[in-house]
């Protein structure tokens, strides 16, 4: 699959399983990764594909979807994940996304997250990050999320992070 808009660096995405760890490892392993982030994908290789097998086989609740894609250059490196949980029942979903250090700052978690957000069927997109994380803050304000009060039962949320809300009609 690839990148939504043609304005968009072109990127590759594979649904997201234990097979990934090997090479998102190196990317996705250093600790300085997950400054925002409570938690990792893993302190080992080994935990990390655990983690994604686990993604890889699906929720456990009815009436979810989550979408786990690993985000890769085509014929190049791997530079992080994006993942959904959606609620379509309800008509909205949760997002999150996380990209190694060397990749940042080029345009790719954001062509990612425009990508995963056309893979949604619903209109209401939600978003948590920590009010020091700068650069999630301002990918997400580019692609027109706004800042608001939750709404929604948002299983990343943390006591004291920020939560955006992206619409499809606003």
């Amino acid at each position: 699959m690839r990148s939504a808009s043609s304005q968009d660096p072109a990127l590759v995405f594979e649904p997201l399983g234990p097979g990934h760890a090997s090479s998102l490892f190196p990317v996705l392993g250093d600790v300085r990764v997950w400054e925002h982030l409570p938690g990792s994908d893993g302190a080992t290789e080994d935990h990390m594909r655990a983690g994604y097998a686990r993604r890889a086989a699906g929720p456990g609740r009815a009436g979810e979807r989550w979408i786990n894609h690993a985000v890769r250059l085509p014929g190049g490196p791997y530079l992080g994940r994006v993942e959904a949980t959606a609620h379509t029942g309800e008509g909205w979903a949760e997002i999150a996304y996380v990209f190694g250090l060397a990749h940042r700052g080029r345009g790719y978690a954001r062509a990612a997250v425009r990508w995963l957000i056309g893979q949604l069927e619903v209109d209401e997109v939600w978003a948590c990050t920590t009010p020091a994380n700068v650069r999630s803050r301002r990918l997400l304000e580019a692609l027109g999320f706004r800042q608001e009060p939750p709404t929604r039962p948002l299983a990343s949320w943390d006591p004291g992070d920020l939560t955006y809300r992206w619409d499809r009609h606003r």
